[in-house]
């Protein structure tokens, strides 16, 4: 077993090597399912490094690494996603993206370069191993059905049968240096929702001749919001948000329809089978009230991600080896949602955070925003705490 120095001295031997990874992805990034130019890379880099892959995987752009010890031993799983959002990117990075409104706005392009990095790196180790390591390399974690469920459909948790799986997400508030954890239900079931209103339209001059659909939209969505105010245990997290409502094309013209888009994000799962129930009873009310009719389409996304305590605590002890306890701090749970959670509903695991903020950063933007920036000596950190973890799950020493 390799120790803390051994950790660290081949953590920074591969470290330039993901830079070069990460600017790679992040100058050319690709949308949910439509990685094809970064599964070629990532298959190209692969083959390489040596190693044998399975690939097209998870809808075609997902790739399926397999790395065998000498020794028998246990199956030990890590992860990285590799689709990017479609933002326009604004961070002003001699590498920033070529590609218009996409952008590796969410740091999957870290979580590539520290996975890819650490292939490498137990390439040179891989006699050692009391066991196997696989490497999933998954698209589409940003959209439905999740890329995550895809690549379980093609077996990257059966060949071989995988006895847990770990995974990581930058957190651009988290200083570099540092990790977060915590057991449980720490990530939101996130679910989409879908409302049209038709009214009649007609000259915003004669309103009385019409049924507003601009008005209704607006009721409905302001009496949507008593929902978690009103029908949800206050101890029970919940959100509805509305992020996109259109309408209309002219300043004194009343449309016809009027259609908006909402997230549903949910802890707990009497509370999951509540919302669409009591969203509808709304819209059906606020619309009958004017005399509009509605259509409703609502999605059911990712399931809660709830890591295992003690797939947890081997996390948890593997990073406090590498970067300290003092470095290592409780992951406070998250609205957000995250397809890992397909993984952890079939083997124990646990997704922790990886901090990437600089010190100097005191004012950093979040994720899903166009100014994200990432301090990359994290990816030495990631690569360490994924080795670690990895010796520690496959010797057992726990």
């Amino acid at each position: 077993m390799l120790s803390r120095e051994q950790v660290w001295e081949l953590a920074r031997s591969v470290h330039a090597y993901g830079i070069e990874v990460r600017r790679h992805i992040h100058r050319y990034p690709e949308l949910s399912f439509e990685e094809h130019e970064t599964h070629k890379y990532l298959a190209a880099e692969l083959q390489k490094l040596g190693h044998s892959f399975r690939s097209h995987l998870g809808g075609g752009t997902g790739l399926h690494v397999v790395i065998e010890g000498k020794q028998p031993g246990p199956v030990v799983a890590l992860r990285a996603d590799i689709d990017a959002l479609p933002i326009q990117e604004e961070t002003g990075l001699p590498f920033a993206s070529e590609r218009p409104g996409i952008m590796h706005a969410c740091g999957h392009d870290v979580h590539t370069a520290v996975l890819l990095a650490t292939a490498k790196a137990l390439q040179s180790i891989k006699d050692d191993l009391p066991g196997t390591v696989v490497l999933i390399f998954q698209p589409g974690e940003e959209r439905n059905p999740g890329g995550a469920s895809l690549m379980i459909r093609d077996g990257v948790l059966d060949r071989p049968k995988v006895d847990a799986i770990f995974g990581l997400h930058v957190d651009p508030y988290l200083q570099v240096g540092r990790m977060a954890f915590a057991p449980g239900p720490v990530m939101a079931a996130p679910d989409e929702l879908r409302v049209t209103v038709t009214g009649r339209g007609g000259h915003g001059a004669w309103p009385h001749r019409t049924v507003d659909p601009i008005v209704t939209a607006a009721q409905v969505i302001t009496s949507l919001q008593q929902i978690v105010a009103r029908n949800v245990d206050p101890i029970r997290p919940a959100v509805l948000t509305v992020g996109l409502i259109q309408g209309g094309t002219a300043h004194n013209v009343i449309p016809d329809e009027v259609s908006f888009v909402g997230t549903v994000r949910t802890m707990h799962e009497e509370v999951r089978r509540l919302m669409p129930e009591r969203i509808e009873t709304v819209i059906r009310g606020v619309c009958a009230a004017a005399g509009a009719t509605y259509r409703m389409e609502y999605e059911h996304g990712y399931p809660v991600l709830v890591n295992d305590p003690e797939a947890t605590e081997i996390g948890r002890r593997a990073a406090i080896a590498v970067l300290g306890e003092e470095n290592v701090g409780a992951m406070e749970p998250s609205m957000g949602g995250e397809d890992f959670a397909y993984y952890l509903e079939r083997v124990p695991g646990t997704f922790a955070r990886l901090g990437v903020r600089s010190p100097d950063n005191l004012a950093p933007h979040g994720l899903h925003t166009s100014r994200l920036m990432i301090d990359e000596s994290s990816i030495a950190v990631g690569v360490a705490y994924y080795i670690q973890v990895v010796q520690s799950f496959l010797t057992g020493d726990r």
